[in-house]
């Protein structure tokens, strides 16, 4: 039993690992071609754009506000999920003594709130 809990824990941190390496990896793969491109136009001896030197930073604002969606979501599909699986639901779930399952779906949601809150206020910023 406990060598099984300690597979799927060893199994679930072994794919966040490769998430976090192949996400690594194609930043690296896309900066390397950005530089490719600048190293191209200063070979031929044009002027390298302002664009290729600063990177994607304009899209920041959107990235958060789509991570916040995705975070408000999830917690939500989580929060129903818990609170099926309590007696007190109308499913009568098998779960009798924990009424407050539910509420760890405040994390996600909490998250996915500062997220769209930051997204929200930098969106007023002006671009530098």
């Amino acid at each position: 039993m406990m060598t099984d809990i300690f597979a799927l824990a060893a199994m679930f941190w072994v794919v966040i690992g490769i998430v976090v390496v192949a996400n690594g990896y194609f930043v690296y793969q896309v900066r390397m071609a950005r530089y490719r491109v600048m190293q191209t136009l200063a070979d031929k001896g044009q002027p390298v754009p302002l664009d290729l030197l600063r990177g994607p930073r304009t899209t920041a604002n959107v990235g958060m506000l789509r991570g916040a969606i995705v975070l408000i979501c999830l917690g939500a599909a989580l929060g129903f999920f818990f609170w099926s699986m309590t007696a007190q639901s109308i499913f009568n779930g098998p779960i009798a003594s924990a009424a407050w399952l539910p509420t760890l779906a405040l994390f996600p949601i909490m998250l996915g709130l500062a997220l769209l809150l930051m997204a929200m206020l930098d969106r007023n910023r002006p671009q530098q």
